[in-house]
């Protein structure tokens, strides 16, 4: 990966990914829930970056997440940032069961997953 902005955004969701997992084996399910949301906005931030739009705030990461379910043809981008988001409530409010956040959290690694797929595939490509 060249940009090295976009390389450190992956990193970052990628051992965000790490400590959720680590956390949520403890049953830490607020804390779980807040690495979830931080990999699914890292990632997107890392599209962002790559595509250079804005990316600095939640409402532009919820405009990015549209974009790229706009260009990929894929409405499930947005159900499952969508998804992250309602995790990184639970850090505050803690009212997600257990299955709630396994399920969500499932979702978001799809999510994470498709990205880094995007952002690799453009990279080889080039």
């Amino acid at each position: 990966m060249n940009n090295l902005k976009v390389k450190r955004y992956i990193e970052k969701a990628d051992r965000y990914i790490t400590q959720a997992e680590k956390e949520f084996k403890k049953g830490e399910l607020c804390q779980a829930s807040e690495k979830y949301w931080g990999a699914s906005a890292q990632i997107l931030k890392a599209w962002a970056e790559y595509k250079g739009i804005q990316h600095n705030g939640h409402i532009w990461l919820f405009k990015a997440a549209d974009e790229l379910a706009e260009e990929i043809k894929e409405p499930a981008i947005r159900k499952q940032f969508s998804l992250a988001s309602a995790l990184h409530m639970n850090f505050y409010e803690g009212w997600l069961t257990e299955r709630e956040v396994r399920d969500d959290a499932f979702e978001v690694k799809l999510f994470c997953d498709k990205i880094k797929q995007i952002l690799t595939n453009k990279e080889e490509k080039k």
